[in-house]
């Protein structure tokens, strides 16, 4: 009687052994399999050949099948199945948006096993042409890149189509649109209307200080909607944000609304976790607003003592401008502002990169080069007073 020996492999090999009655036997599992493959013959040879006959078929059916697959489908698949797991909710957000809105309506429905590397170049060409920002267009790029690189690794794909690909440098596409921030006057207007009050003392805006706030740290929106009063120390005068209050698609089965407002215990970088110094002027802001809100754990918080709605936020600030009679913006200027007020004072880049959060000083120094670039002129100019 033979002996039964059995060949040990690595997962997804399969296994082969010899049977009581002296032939052999091959067993295999692959993942798309929902019971196991049994392989007979005559001898070990045999049953090898056999199973790897088995596996390279299998293999070519599974590839031909992938091949199908639109690059809507595929990537949905990559992002909902593989990214969802380490990305933020609000980041989730932006890299659907993405697919959806710089890719899909382009090369969605091409299949993977027809897409060329020319059909993404051209998809890039399209986006300079309709003046996308060069960020907008680096996250495209880099999206595809990511989820065909894996395809690789997985075997879905043979070669990467965004290999050849020419992504725009920043030579050809601005890095970012062009930013507003406000001048001496406007600062002024806008900070004086912000603590508009009436005759009777009632104030126009309930929480109108927090615009001073924002002007006066470079907080965004978000980091100051999730400040908490325990984050502010008033004897040291200073802000520790290590949180953010963001509006995220509201992905829930029973949804109600569109859009939800969720508490990250994180900021947008890695870098945005910071502690920031407190000027006399947003100290005094942040005091008047604990007037208001001492009761509250937040410091933006409604009447009701819930989280402020960055949508109603907006429109105070809306307006005011309107009443500034300031053409209208987004908040994001007056963190465009706090960034210039310290150029104009000859604040050096790396700081500025730190109190504003940014994960790399190059995207500060990009973000406001037309103001690094008058800061060092004015600097220069300074020799003729020698």
């Amino acid at each position: 009687m033979a002996v039964k020996t059995k060949e040990r492999r690595d997962k997804g090999d399969g296994s082969i052994f010899q049977r009581k009655d002296g032939t052999w036997q091959a067993k295999i599992k692959l993942p798309n399999m929902s019971k196991p493959k049994y392989i007979y013959g005559k001898t070990e040879s045999e049953v090898k050949k056999k199973l790897k006959a088995f596996k390279y078929d299998a293999i070519k059916n599974d590839f031909n099948e992938i091949k199908k697959i639109t690059v809507k489908n595929y990537m949905n698949n990559w992002l909902y199945n593989v990214k969802i797991n380490e990305l933020k909710p609000k980041s989730l957000d932006i890299k659907e948006n993405i697919l959806q809105n710089q890719i899909y309506p382009y090369i969605g429905d091409i299949q993977i096993g027809s897409l060329k590397n020319t059909d993404i170049q051209q998809l890039i060409n399209t986006l300079v042409a309709k003046e996308y920002s060069y960020s907008t267009i680096r996250k495209a790029y880099d999206n595809l890149n990511s989820c065909f690189k894996l395809g690789i690794i997985k075997g879905d794909i043979i070669k990467n189509p965004c290999a050849g690909v020419s992504p725009p440098t920043k030579l050809i596409v601005n890095y970012s649109k062009e930013i507003t921030f406000f001048n001496d006057e406007q600062i002024e207007a806008i900070c004086k209307e912000s603590v508009f009050q009436y005759g009777n003392k009632k104030k126009m805006y309930r929480l109108g200080h927090s615009i001073i706030v924002l002007l006066y740290t470079g907080m965004r929106r978000g980091e100051l909607l999730g400040l908490k009063w325990k984050d502010i120390d008033f004897d040291n005068r200073t802000a520790k944000i290590s949180n953010s209050v963001v509006s995220v698609r509201n992905r829930s089965d029973a949804a109600e609304t569109k859009y939800v407002l969720i508490e990250q215990n994180s900021t947008k970088t890695t870098s945005g976790d910071r502690i920031i110094p407190l000027n006399q002027k947003a100290v005094d802001a942040l005091q008047e607003i604990r007037k208001i809100n001492a009761d509250s754990e937040y410091v933006m918080s409604n009447g009701n003592g819930n989280i402020i709605n960055p949508r109603n936020f907006d429109r105070m600030f809306r307006n005011i401008l309107e009443r500034c009679g300031i053409e209208p913006c987004g908040v994001h200027a007056l963190r465009h502002t706090f960034a210039s007020m310290l150029f104009k004072k000859g604040v050096d880049v790396k700081t500025v990169s730190e109190l504003l959060g940014h994960a790399d000083v190059k995207i500060t120094y990009n973000t406001y080069i037309h103001l690094i670039k008058e800061q060092k002129q004015q600097a220069v100019a300074l020799l003729d007073e020698l």
